[in-house]
């Protein structure tokens, strides 16, 4: 069985002049990483690969949560092409991992992570920023995931009782 961890990036600046890709978290989005990430400190395996968009709010998020996990040195991959990406995207990188991992993060945007576990746990979800969704995977290789194959197992927001 494999777990997949789904996390929207934090609230990010309304604007920014060089573009969307460029806008940086705001301070309620890193104080909700933070927050995220200090609540997810038990689930997070050290060794667990993280996938992140390069876009600078993903990659902060990224930072923060991180830091949260005390996790030390964390394989981080930064997706240039995750920016924006389809849940199909989503879902090649993922089919393509290595099969020791047993869990994997990854950080992005909606629409795509949203409709990434939509995809795999036949449910509607719709993940607010800083948003994490757990989904059980069954499967025994990545390259096995597809749709109906995953089982939401939480959903956690900023907003919920379950995070400080």
């Amino acid at each position: 069985m494999k777990r997949l961890f789904v996390v929207r990036h934090g609230k990010a600046e309304a604007k920014h002049p060089d573009g969307d890709f460029h806008r940086a978290l705001a301070p309620r989005g890193q104080r909700d990483a933070e927050s995220l990430g200090k609540w997810s400190r038990g689930a997070h395996v050290l060794g667990s690969p993280v996938l992140t968009s390069a876009a600078v709010r993903t990659t902060q998020t990224t930072a923060l949560l991180q830091e949260a996990w005390q996790a030390g040195e964390t394989a981080i991959t930064v997706l240039e092409e995750g920016y924006l990406a389809s849940d199909r995207a989503w879902l090649g990188w993922i089919n393509a991992l290595d099969n020791r991992h047993e869990q994997v993060w990854i950080v992005g945007h909606n629409p795509g992570l949203s409709e990434l576990v939509e995809r795999l746990t036949e449910q509607p979800v719709w993940l607010p920023t800083c948003g994490m969704a757990e989904v059980e995977l069954q499967i025994d290789q990545w390259d096995a995931a597809f749709a109906g194959v995953g089982r939401l197992r939480g959903l956690f927001t900023p907003k919920s009782s379950l995070c400080p």
